[in-house]
C-alpha cells in the first residue's frame, strides 16, 4: 500500500508539474498576418515592440500591429534579424543590412545577416561571409584567421574579457575582434547559439547538445534534437526546439524545471520560431499557429513617452528628431499654428495610460488625448511639456520641445528703435555735451584717487620698511657686547645673521610678492637673532604642509607674517616663566594658502593691557591686518587667545589668502 500510494503521489506530482499553462494569449491583431513568418522580435527606446518576419516588419503597440515597409528595393523581405540602438533600426537581411535613422535609410551589401552586436558604441555583423565591422558609411570586414574569416557567423559574446563567437566551423575565442592578438579555436562543429547567465556562459551546439564554458573548456549538460536557440526568460533558461516544443530550466543549476507544449499550454503548436521578453516582462512566443503573449499583471515603474508627430500650420515637421532636439526651434512670424501627437506604449496595460501637457504655466487635466493643437500663438518663446502615467499613479515621464515663434517685422525691436532714433537726434547734442562734462569731472576725481592710492602705496611701504627699533638697538648691543667679550664666532655669526636680515627687508620691502621661501628664510634669521638677543629662552620652529608645492614656487606679499611673529616673541613668550614655544606653519588648502602662529604667551589682549604704549606693534597688527583683508575679498583673519578652563595659554593668529603661485 505504502509503494502504491507513493507512486500515486509521484503521479499527481508530475501532473501538476506539467499542469496545463494557459497564461499565454493569442494576440488577435497578428490574424492579418497569420502568412507570415516571425524570425526576430526587438523592443525600441519607448517600449514599441518590432517583429521581424520572413515578409515585412511589423510594429506593435499593444493594441494595434502595424506594417512597416521602407521601400528597400520594393519591400522589407527576408528580414533575418534587428537590432534596435537609440532613434536607429538596424535591419540585417539574407543579402544586406540595411539601417534606418530618423531622416535616412543606408544599404549595405552583406550576405545574410544572422547576428548585431554592439560592444562599447561599435557594431558588429556576424554574416555568412565572417565578421564585419559596421562604419559609418560602409561595412569593413574583420581579418581574424582563415577558417573563421570564410565561417558563418552565428552569435557573438562579450564574456570573461573575451569575444566567444559561435560559427559552423567551431567556438571561438577572441581577445579583440579589430585586432585580435589571441585567436583559440574551442571545439569545432555548428555553434548557433550563446547565453551568459550570471557568471556562466552556455552554448549550442549542433542544435543538439547544450554545453557550459569553463575555463575554456566545455562540458555537455544537456542533448535533444532539434534545439534552436537557448534564452533567458523570466530569469529561466528557455530551450526552445523547433518540433518539441520549449524546455524550461532552473537558470542557477540548470536543472530541468518543466516543459511548455501545445498538450500543456495554450501555445496551440510545438513548433517555436522565437521567444522574447520585454522590459515590461511580457513574453512574445511566435509559433507557427501565431503569436501568443504572457502578459505581466504588475504595473511598470512608468511609461515611456515619444513625440511621434509634430506639425506647423497643418504640415508634419520630419527634418529635425524632436524626442532627441535639445536647442529651440526657429520658426516664423506665420507658423504659429502648433500640434503634437503624443504616444506612450505599455504593451501590458495599453488603455491605463493617461497624458496632460501645458505650454505656459498650468497643466491640463489628466486624460487619453493624445492629441495638443495650439492656434494662433503669440510671438515669443514657448516650452511644451508633456507628461505620460499609468492612471493614479504618481509617477510620470517628462518630454519637453521649446520654440521661438519670431516678432513680425512691424513690431520688432529694431524698427521701434529705429523710429525712436529720429527723435533723439535732436537731444543728441546735448547729451553729448552732458556727457563731456561728466566725463571730465571723472577723470579729475580718478585722478585724485590714482594721487590717494599711490600716496597710500608709499605709506604701505614704508611700513614695510619699518623694523622695531627695540629689535635693532637690542642687536647692536649685542654685537656690541659679544665685541667686548672677543667671543668672534658669535660676533661674526650675529653680525652675518643681522645683515641678512637688513638686506632681506630692504630688498623685499621694494616687491610687491616674494617667495615663500624667502619669507621663511627672513622669520628663521629674525628669530635666531631674537633667541640671541632675548633674555628670556624660547623655542621655535617653522613647518610647511604644501600638498607638495615648492616654497619657492609659492608667491606671498612681503612682511605679511613678521609682525605678528615679532609680537609673539616681545609680547607673548617674554612674559612667562616657563619656556617660550613659537609654531609657524603654512598650509595650503582648498585652493588658499594658510598660515598659524601659535605662541604659548601670556595672550595677546593680557599684554595689550599691559603695553598701552607700543605704537610701533599696534600700528604693524593693524595695517598687516589690513593688507590681508585687501589681498583678496576671500582673505580672512583671526586673533584668539588660546584657553584652557579658563586659563590662557598663549595666543593663535590665523589668516588665509588666496593661493598663488609663479606657474
Amino acid at each position: 500500500m505504502i509503494k502504491i500510494f507513493t507512486l500515486v503521489f509521484l503521479l499527481l506530482l508530475i501532473n501538476f508539474s506539467n499542469a496545463q499553462e494557459n497564461s499565454f494569449e493569442k494576440i488577435a491583431a497578428f490574424k492579418n498576418f497569420k502568412d507570415h513568418t516571425i524570425t526576430a522580435i526587438a523592443q525600441d527606446t519607448y517600449h514599441q515592440i518590432w517583429f521581424a518576419t520572413n515578409k515585412t516588419l511589423l510594429k506593435f503597440d499593444g493594441e494595434e500591429l502595424k506594417k512597416i515597409d521602407f521601400e528597400i528595393g520594393g519591400s522589407s523581405e527576408n528580414i533575418q534579424t534587428i537590432f534596435i540602438k537609440d532613434d536607429s533600426i538596424f535591419i540585417g537581411k539574407n543579402k544586406n543590412l540595411h539601417l534606418k535613422t530618423h531622416n535616412q535609410l543606408l544599404t549595405f551589401d552583406a550576405k545574410s545577416v544572422n547576428k548585431i552586436f554592439e560592444f562599447k558604441d561599435e557594431i558588429f555583423v556576424g554574416s555568412n561571409q565572417g565578421l564585419l565591422h559596421f562604419r559609418q558609411n560602409y561595412l569593413q570586414p574583420l581579418k581574424t584567421t582563415y577558417n573563421l574569416d570564410f565561417s558563418v557567423i552565428n552569435d557573438i559574446i562579450y564574456y570573461n574579457k573575451n569575444f566567444i563567437v559561435a560559427s559552423n566551423s567551431g567556438l571561438w575565442i577572441l581577445d579583440d575582434l579589430i585586432n585580435p592578438k589571441q585567436i583559440n579555436n574551442v571545439s569545432k562543429g555548428n555553434y548557433s547559439s550563446l547565453l551568459k547567465v550570471n557568471e556562466k556562459l552556455y552554448v549550442l551546439k549542433n542544435n543538439s547538445i547544450i554545453q557550459k564554458l569553463n575555463n575554456n573548456e566545455l562540458e555537455n549538460i544537456y542533448s535533444k534534437n532539434n534545439i534552436s536557440s537557448i534564452l533567458l526568460i523570466e530569469n529561466k533558461i528557455y530551450a526552445t526546439s523547433e518540433n518539441e516544443g520549449i524546455d524550461i530550466f532552473n537558470a542557477n543549476s540548470f536543472i530541468f524545471e518543466k516543459r511548455l507544449n501545445k498538450y500543456n499550454s495554450n501555445l496551440n503548436s510545438n513548433r517555436i520560431n522565437t521567444v522574447f521578453e520585454d522590459a515590461e516582462q511580457n513574453i512574445f512566443i511566435a509559433t507557427e499557429s501565431g503569436l501568443f503573449i504572457k502578459k505581466n499583471k504588475s504595473l511598470t515603474k512608468k511609461p515611456p513617452l515619444q513625440i511621434v508627430d509634430f506639425t506647423v500650420n497643418y504640415i508634419s515637421i520630419d527634418s529635425i528628431n524632436i524626442n532627441s532636439y535639445n536647442k529651440i526651434l526657429m520658426l516664423n512670424a506665420n507658423e504659429n499654428n502648433i500640434s503634437f501627437l503624443l504616444e506612450s506604449v505599455s504593451i501590458s496595460h495599453p488603455k491605463n495610460i493617461e497624458f496632460r501637457y501645458k505650454l505656459g504655466d498650468t497643466f491640463s487635466p489628466w486624460s487619453s488625448n493624445k492629441q495638443v493643437n495650439f492656434a494662433s500663438l503669440k510671438p515669443g518663446k514657448y516650452n511644451f511639456i508633456a507628461e505620460s502615467r499609468f492612471k493614479n499613479s504618481t509617477k510620470t515621464t517628462k518630454k519637453e520641445f521649446s520654440f521661438f515663434i519670431a516678432t513680425p517685422f512691424y513690431k520688432k525691436v529694431w524698427f521701434l528703435i529705429f523710429c525712436a532714433v529720429l527723435l533723439c537726434l535732436i537731444l543728441a547734442g546735448a547729451v553729448e555735451i552732458y556727457i563731456r562734462k561728466i566725463n571730465k569731472r571723472n577723470q579729475q576725481k580718478l585722478a585724485a584717487l590714482k594721487l590717494e592710492n599711490h600716496l597710500l602705496s608709499l605709506e604701505q611701504k614704508a611700513l614695510q620698511l619699518q623694523m622695531n627699533p627695540h629689535f635693532i638697538f637690542n642687536v647692536l648691543n649685542g654685537i656690541k657686547a659679544l665685541g667686548n667679550s672677543d667671543n668672534k664666532i658669535a660676533l661674526n655669526k650675529t653680525i652675518s645673521n643681522f645683515s641678512i636680515l637688513l638686506r632681506s627687508v630692504l630688498n623685499n620691502s621694494r616687491l610687491e610678492e616674494i617667495s615663500l621661501k624667502e619669507e621663511i628664510t627672513t622669520l628663521n634669521t629674525y628669530l635666531e637673532l631674537e633667541q640671541q638677543m632675548s633674555s628670556k629662552s624660547f623655542q621655535f620652529s617653522i613647518k610647511t604642509k604644501l600638498n607638495n608645492i615648492d616654497t619657492d614656487e609659492i608667491l606671498i606679499p612681503p612682511m605679511l607674517v613678521q609682525p605678528f611673529v615679532e609680537n609673539a616673541v616681545k609680547h607673548g613668550v617674554s612674559q612667562v616663566s616657563n619656556e617660550g614655544k613659537i609654531n609657524i606653519i603654512f598650509e595650503v588648502k582648498n585652493y588658499f594658502l594658510e598660515c598659524f602662529v601659535i605662541d604659548n604667551g601670556v595672550g595677546i589682549y593680557q599684554s595689550q593691557k599691559r603695553k598701552t604704549n607700543d605704537k610701533h606693534k599696534s600700528i604693524a597688527l593693524k595695517v598687516t591686518k589690513e593688507r590681508i583683508e585687501n589681498i583678496s575679498k576671500h582673505s580672512a583673519f583671526t586673533m584668539e587667545e588660546i584657553k584652557d578652563n579658563n586659563e590662557i595659554k598663549g595666543t593663535k593668529i590665523w589668516f588665509k589668502i588666496p593661493l598663488k603661485t609663479d606657474y
